[in-house]
C-alpha cells in the first residue's frame, strides 16, 4: 500500500513538472521594444507655485501672524538641577544668575521638586555647545524642550 501511493504521487510529479516547463515563457536575444527615448537635453529647471483657497490662505496668513507675534516659541533649554529644597534651587540660581549674565536663568515648580532651566536655545545644538562648554560643571545636566523668550 505504501509502494502504491509513492509512485502515484510521483507520476503527478512528474506530469506537473513537465506541464510548467511547456508553459514556460520562452526568451529571445532580439530587444523588448521601448516607448522610451534618450534625452537630447537636459530638462528646464521649474519652480513650484503655491495656489490656495481664499478660505485656506487667510487661515494661513493669521498662523504666520499669531507666529510673529508670538513671545514663546518652542525650543530647549538646559536643566541644570532637580530638588525639593527650595535653599538648593536659590543658591544654586543665585550662583547662576551671577555667572551667566546674558543667559537666562529660569526656577520652575513642580510640586514637590524645583528645578533650575538655563538658557533660550531655538536650535538642539546651541544648547549640546552650551552643555560641551559647561557641562563640567554641572553633572546630570540634560536639554529638556521647552517654550523659549523670542530673541
Amino acid at each position: 500500500m505504501k509502494y502504491l501511493f509513492v509512485s502515484i504521487g510521483l507520476s503527478s510529479l512528474l506530469l506537473a513538472q513537465n506541464t510548467w516547463q511547456d508553459l514556460r515563457p520562452q526568451f529571445t536575444s532580439q530587444a523588448l521594444i521601448s516607448a522610451e527615448r534618450p534625452r537630447l537635453r537636459e530638462p528646464a529647471p521649474f519652480q513650484v507655485e503655491w495656489r490656495a483657497s481664499p478660505p485656506v490662505q487667510n487661515l494661513y496668513e493669521k498662523v504666520l501672524q499669531n507666529l510673529r507675534s508670538a513671545t514663546t516659541l518652542p525650543g530647549y533649554r538646559i536643566q541644570v538641577l532637580t530638588t525639593t529644597s527650595r535653599q538648593a534651587a536659590d543658591s544654586l540660581r543665585f550662583h547662576l544668575l551671577e555667572t551667566f549674565i546674558t543667559t537666562g536663568i529660569y526656577m520652575i515648580y513642580e510640586s514637590p521638586s524645583y528645578k533650575i532651566r538655563v538658557g533660550d536655545f531655538l536650535d538642539r545644538k546651541e544648547a549640546e555647545a552650551w552643555l560641551e562648554r559647561h557641562g563640567r560643571e554641572f553633572p546630570g545636566a540634560f536639554i529638556v524642550p521647552d517654550k523659549v523668550l523670542r530673541p
